[in-house]
C-alpha cells in the first residue's frame, strides 16, 4: 500500500514536472471580434487540464486562450473551474483546435461569459457528442469553427448551434448529404459561412441550404470544386434572400452551364457581384457557346460586378446589352476565354455603348493559336487580330470601310487614319495576351485611340504594331502598359496628350531609344509621371532628356536587364528607387557616381551586375563603402571575380583593410617596376644611340630630307657619276691619282675634296653623292684603318645601300697587302655582296688593275 501510494506521487510529480517544463506564454493580441488584449498561448504542450496560474498583471486585459494540439478528451463545466474568476470573466477567445475530444457538455462555457472566438475545428467532434445545450449563456459568442470534425455520418449538431443565438460567422464542412434544416432558422445575425468540402463529392439541391434562409447572409463562396456534381439545382440560392456577391467555382467536374442553371432564384435582384471563373471540368468534352437561353437567368441580374473569365467560353450569340444585365454592369472580366465568334455589333456595344461599363477585362481572348478571332459571322468582315469592322465604325468622324484577307487584297478609303473611340464611362481596359496579325505593318493607315475619362490601358503581349500608332487621345490616362511589345520604331509623340500619366510600363519591348526615340522627347510634358519601367530592353545609352520634365515628380525608375555601364540619370529631386540589376555596371566613374549622389532621396539596386573589384577601381570601391547605405541590395550584389562574397561582407572592415594593403602592394610594385624600366631605359638609350649612332643619323638625315623635298625616292639608271670614292684624308694624293686615271678613261668620278661644298653637312652631302653615283669605292690603307672616320663613313654607306638594295654597288680597293681580317665589321658583314680589288705591288701589273677597276665601274649593278 505504501508502495503503491509512493509510485503514484512519483508519477504524479514527473507529470507535473512535464507539463510545467514548457510554460505558457503571453503576447498581444486581437481577436476575431476586435477585442484588444493578450494571447494567452499553451498550444503543443501536451496538457489535459488549465494551468492554474495566470499572473496577476493581465487581470484587466482581454484575453485569448490558446490551447490548441493538446491533449484534452472531454469538455465541461469543470473543465475552466481553475481559470480564476477575475480573469474568466476577461476570455473572450478559446482555440482547442487538434484536441481529439470525446464529448462536449452542457453549459461547458459558461463561465467564459464574454467568450466571443470559439475554435473547435480538428476535434474529431460528431453530431452526437455535442449535447443540446453546449453552447448556451454565451451571449457574445459570434465566430464559430467546425471544420474538419466528423459530422458525415450523422450530419450537422443542429440542436446544439441553434442555440448560438448571437452567432455571426460559421466555418464548417460539407460532404455527401449534407443539409442545413429548419433548426438553423434561430440563427438570425448568421452573416458569414465558410464551407470546407475535404475529399467528398455532393449534391446540390433545392433544400440543401433552405435552413439559412432566415440568416443576412450577404456575400457567399461556394468554392466546390472537384466536390459538386453537375445536376446543381437552379434553387439553390433561393436560400439566401439577402444575397449581393457570390463566388461559384464548380470546375473539376462541371463546365460554366452548370453556374448559369444555378442562377434562377437571383432573377430580378440586384447584386454587387457575381464571380464564376475557371468553371472547366478536368476532362473537356464540347466548348461553351452563350445563348440568350441559357444565359435567362444571369441575363435578368442587375449585377454590377461580373467575372467570368477562364471558362472555356468559345462563342458570344447574342447580345448582352438588351439585358437587365447589360444595363447594370460596371465591371465585366471575360478574360482567359477562348471566344472565336462575336458578332460585329456586339464587340462595338461592347466598346462604345453599355451605359455603366467603367472595367473592361478582355486580356487572353486567342483561341486559335495567335491569332484574335477564328470565325465570324456573316455581317462581320474576316479580321484577324484588330482588324477593322465593315458597317461599324470605331471613328469619330468617318465610317472608315476596311477589308482584308489572306490573299493580301486590302482597300482603304475616306481616312488614313483609324480613330479607335471607346465609351465615355471606360475608366480601365485591358486588352493583353491578344496577338495581334503580323501583317499590320503593311496596312497603309494610322490608328489612334480616344478615351474621354479611361484611366488605365492594359496593352501587354500584343505583337503592338507600335509604328502605326499616332498619338493617343486619352487625357485621363493614369496608367499605360505595353510591355512585351515591339516598339523600337514607336512615334515620340504617342504620349503627348497623355498630360496625366502617371505610370508607364514598357518591359521587353526593345524600347532602346534609337531612331525615333533617340531625341529622348517620349517622356516631354509629363509632369505627373511618377512610375517608369523601361527593364529588358537592350538600352545602352539613355539620352540625357529623357526625364527632363519629370524632374519633381519620378518617384521609380526600373531600368533592369538592359546593356548600361554606368548611372544614366541625374538631378531627379523626388525619386525614391533607381533599379539597375543585370546591366553592365562594373564599377562608378566619375559621372556616375556624379549623377548617383544628385539622386539624393534614391536607393539604388544593383544585384546582378559584373561588379569589379580589381586594385584598378579602388576609387570606385572605396565610394561604394562609403555610401553602403544608398544601396538596397549589397548584401545579393557580387564581385565578378568573387561569386562567394557579398558585396555587404567584402566591405567589412577587416577584408577590405586587407584588399586596399594587396592594392598599395601592387601600386608600389607597379611603380617600381615603372622606375627600374625607365632607369634600364636612361642607361641604355644613349649605349645604343652610341652603337647605332649611323643608323639614328641616317634615319635623321632621310626624315630631314623628305620633309624638304629633295629625297629620291626610287634609285635611277642614270646617274651624274660613275662612282664615289671614300679614303682617308691622308691618302688624299693617292686619291687624285685614282681620279686622274678614270677621269682620263672616261669615267665620272665624284670625290669628297672635289665636290663638297664648304659650310654644309658633310654627311647630306656625301648622301647625295651616293645617290648621284652608279658606285661606291672604298680605297682601304693603313691610315684608312687608322682613321675613326672611316668606321662611320663605311657604316653609313652600307645602311643606305641596302636601304635602296644597291648593296652590290660597293668596290673595295685594298692596298698595303691589308688582310681581310683587319677590314672594318661592316664591310665584312657584306663581303659576300661586295667586290674587292687588291692593289698590285709591281708598277707592271697597274694596267691590269686600271682596267679591272674600269670593267667593275662600268658593269651595270
Amino acid at each position: 500500500m505504501l508502495f503503491s501510494f509512493v509510485f503514484s506521487f512519483h508519477i504524479w510529480g514527473s507529470f507535473t514536472r512535464i507539463e510545467s517544463a514548457n510554460p505558457c506564454t503571453f503576447s498581444p493580441y486581437t481577436d476575431g471580434c476586435g477585442n484588444h488584449g493578450w494571447l494567452w498561448n499553451c498550444s503543443h504542450r501536451s496538457l489535459t487540464k488549465i494551468p492554474q496560474v495566470i499572473p496577476i498583471k493581465y487581470k484587466d486585459y482581454f484575453l485569448s486562450l490558446d490551447l490548441s494540439w493538446n491533449n484534452f478528451r472531454e469538455i465541461s463545466i469543470s473543465t475552466f473551474q481553475n481559470i480564476q474568476p477575475n480573469f474568466s470573466s476577461h476570455i473572450t477567445g478559446l482555440n482547442l483546435q487538434g484536441n481529439y475530444i470525446t464529448s462536449i457538455g452542457n453549459f461547458s462555457f459558461q463561465s467564459l461569459n464574454r467568450l466571443c472566438e470559439l475554435d473547435l475545428s480538428n476535434c474529431s467532434l460528431s453530431k452526437t457528442e455535442l449535447t443540446r445545450q453546449a453552447f448556451v449563456n454565451l451571449p457574445y459568442l459570434k465566430i464559430l469553427r467546425l471544420h474538419y470534425n466528423y459530422f458525415q455520418a450523422k450530419g450537422y449538431p443542429d440542436v446544439s448551434l441553434s442555440k448560438i443565438f448571437t452567432l455571426e460567422n460559421l466555418t464548417i464542412d460539407v460532404f455527401d448529404g449534407f443539409r442545413f434544416s429548419s433548426l438553423f432558422r434561430d440563427l438570425k445575425r448568421l452573416k458569414n459561412i465558410t464551407f470546407f468540402t475535404g475529399k467528398s463529392r455532393f449534391h446540390l439541391r433545392n433544400f440543401t441550404f433552405s435552413g439559412l434562409s432566415q440568416s443576412p447572409i450577404s456575400y457567399l463562396d461556394l468554392n466546390f470544386r472537384f466536390s459538386v456534381y453537375c445536376d446543381v439545382s437552379e434553387d439553390i440560392f433561393c436560400s439566401f434572400p439577402v444575397l449581393k456577391g457570390v463566388n461559384i467555382d464548380f470546375g473539376g467536374l462541371c463546365n460554366f452551364y452548370s453556374v448559369l442553371h444555378s442562377l434562377k432564384c437571383l432573377q430580378n435582384r440586384s447584386m454587387e457581384y457575381i464571380a464564376a471563373y475557371e468553371n472547366i471540368p478536368r476532362i473537356i468534352t464540347k466548348a461553351v457557346y452563350l445563348t440568350k437561353k441559357n444565359c435567362q437567368y444571369l441575363n435578368k441580374i442587375c449585377c454590377k460586378r461580373v467575372n467570368i473569365r477562364r471558362n472555356r467560353i468559345a462563342k458570344v450569340l447574342y447580345n448582352p446589352l438588351e439585358t437587365v444585365m447589360g444595363q447594370c454592369i460596371e465591371y465585366l472580366d471575360i478574360s482567359g476565354n477562348l471566344i472565336g465568334h462575336l458578332e460585329a455589333k456586339y464587340a462595338v456595344d461592347l466598346l462604345i455603348r453599355y451605359p455603366k461599363l467603367q472595367f473592361l477585362n478582355a486580356s487572353l481572348l486567342s483561341g486559335c493559336g495567335n491569332e484574335f478571332m477564328c470565325s465570324v459571322s456573316d455581317n462581320f468582315s474576316y479580321f484577324k487580330g484588330l482588324d477593322i469592322f465593315l458597317n461599324h465604325s470605331l471613328s469619330y468622324k468617318t465610317q472608315t470601310k476596311f477589308v482584308y484577307r489572306s490573299s493580301s487584297e486590302k482597300k482603304i478609303k475616306e481616312n488614313p487614319i483609324i480613330s479607335i473611340l471607346l465609351s465615355k464611362k471606360f475608366k480601365v481596359f485591358d486588352y493583353s495576351k491578344n496577338y495581334i496579325h503580323s501583317a499590320w505593318p503593311s496596312f497603309p493607315f494610322k490608328v489612334s485611340i480616344f478615351a474621354t475619362n479611361l484611366t488605365e490601358l492594359y496593352l501587354m503581349y500584343n505583337n503592338l504594331p507600335c509604328q502605326n500608332m499616332t498619338s493617343l487621345q486619352l487625357p485621363a490616362l493614369e496608367i499605360l502598359d505595353i510591355s512585351r511589345n515591339v516598339c523600337n520604331e514607336m512615334s515620340s509623340r504617342l504620349l503627348e496628350f497623355t498630360l496625366n500619366l502617371k505610370r508607364f510600363s514598357a518591359s521587353g519591348s526593345e524600347l532602346n531609344f534609337t531612331g525615333s526615340l533617340s531625341d529622348g522627347t517620349i517622356f516631354r510634358g509629363l509632369k505627373k509621371l511618377e512610375e517608369v519601367d523601361l527593364s529588358s530592353n537592350g538600352i545602352y545609352v539613355l539620352p540625357l532628356t529623357t526625364f527632363e520634365d519629370q524632374k519633381y515628380s519620378l518617384k521609380s525608375l526600373n531600368l533592369d536587364s538592359n546593356g548600361l555601364s554606368s548611372v544614366p540619370v541625374s538631378h531627379l529631386k523626388n525619386l525614391s528607387v533607381l533599379y539597375l540589376r543585370y546591366n553592365q555596371l562594373a564599377f562608378f566613374s566619375e559621372s556616375g557616381i556624379r549623377n548617383a549622389m544628385s539622386l539624393s532621396k534614391a536607393t539604388l539596386f544593383i544585384k546582378g551586375n559584373p561588379i569589379s573589384c580589381e586594385c584598378t577601381h579602388v576609387s570606385s570601391l572605396k565610394w561604394l563603402r562609403i555610401n553602403q547605405d544608398k544601396f538596397g541590395d549589397l548584401n545579393e550584389t557580387y564581385c565578378i571575380d568573387n561569386k562567394e562574397m557579398s558585396i555587404t561582407n567584402f566591405f567589412q572592415e577587416a577584408s577590405f583593410v586587407q584588399f586596399e594593403l594587396r592594392c598599395q602592394t601592387k601600386e608600389w610594385l607597379i611603380a617600381s617596376s615603372i622606375m627600374l624600366f625607365l632607369v634600364i631605359v636612361g642607361v641604355h638609350v644613349p649605349i645604343v644611340i652610341k652603337r647605332y649612332r649611323v643608323h639614328v643619323d641616317y634615319i635623321i638625315l632621310r626624315l630631314r630630307s623628305r620633309w624638304r623635298g629633295v629625297m629620291r625616292t626610287r634609285y635611277s639608271q642614270s646617274c651624274q657619276f660613275d662612282a664615289f670614292v671614300s679614303y682617308a684624308e691622308e691618302d688624299y694624293r693617292l686619291a687624285c691619282l685614282f681620279y686622274r686615271v678614270l677621269h682620263h678613261r672616261g669615267l665620272k668620278i665624284s670625290l669628297p675634296d672635289k665636290d663638297f661644298l664648304r659650310g654644309l653637312s658633310k654627311v647630306e652631302q656625301m648622301l647625295q653623292c651616293i645617290d648621284d653615283s652608279q658606285k661606291v669605292v672604298f680605297i682601304v690603307t693603313e691610315k684608312f684603318l687608322e682613321n675613326g672616320w672611316n668606321s662611320y663613313t663605311v657604316q653609313f654607306v652600307v645602311t643606305h645601300a641596302f636601304h635602296n638594295n644597291r648593296e652590290r654597288s660597293i668596290i673595295v680597293v685594298i692596298k698595303d697587302d691589308i688582310p681581310i681580317e683587319r677590314m672594318p665589321r661592316d664591310l665584312k658583314f657584306i663581303w659576300w655582296s661586295i667586290v674587292n680589288i687588291r692593289w698590285p705591288k709591281c708598277v707592271e701589273n697597274m694596267d691590269a688593275f686600271w682596267d679591272q677597276i674600269t670593267a667593275e665601274l662600268l658593269h651595270n649593278t
